[in-house]
């Protein structure tokens, strides 16, 4: 039999799907606590305040999708297409099992609560992309611009494709809608953007 998920984990799902559809300032803690199916009380027994939950919730979907990012890369990429094409996958795997976490981390303004912990965790990711951007520049696979806006035109269109099937996840469409999918957003990063997958 599953174990049922612990307490804290509940209230941390809870916000991060009541972040995701009323945003952190739209959210209170009573309604974390009736999505949990416990007393407010309990949330306090937990975290402290507001702030205490919202940076738990980052740093819970933030580590997982950093988790997610290690395991589809681990393995050897013969090109940076091949690589950019691991991350895909990190990615969508993330997104389709966590949808509300993607929206939550993607589609909010977090600088009014994140701590320092929070912030240490958004700039490791931040850096992982911007080092593949600036690998794939200096191969000459990905086009010349700051990695920052070149990673921001990519998760933009990679969250538009989110909103545009919802409420189905990317996980849930067909492998060939997926590849031109991933193909169309390599395009928006390559320094030749009719370049094939083998490229």
């Amino acid at each position: 039999m599953p174990r049922h998920p612990d307490t804290p984990q509940l209230l941390l799902d809870a916000a991060i799907a009541l972040f995701a559809e009323r945003t952190y300032e739209g959210t209170q803690m009573p309604a974390v606590a009736a999505r949990a199916g416990v007393g407010v009380g309990s949330i306090y027994r937990y975290f402290p305040s507001k702030e205490a939950l919202g940076n738990a919730a980052f740093q819970d979907a933030k580590r997982d999708l950093l988790d997610h990012l290690a395991e589809a890369t681990a393995g050897p990429a013969d090109s940076i297409r091949a690589e950019f094409g691991q991350f895909w996958a990190g990615f969508t795997g993330f997104a389709g099992s966590r949808s509300a976490a993607f929206a939550f981390l993607e589609h909010q303004q977090h600088d009014t609560f994140l701590d320092q912990e929070s912030r240490t965790l958004a700039a490791e990711l931040d850096q992982l992309a911007a080092d593949f951007i600036e690998r794939g520049q200096q191969a000459g696979a990905i086009r010349d611009g700051e990695p920052q806006f070149l990673v921001a035109l990519a998760l933009g269109a990679f969250a538009g494709l989110l909103r545009a099937i919802r409420p189905a996840a990317v996980t849930d469409l067909p492998q060939a809608e997926r590849d031109r999918a991933e193909q169309a957003v390599w395009s928006l990063l390559s320094a030749s953007p009719l370049s094939s997958k083998d490229s």
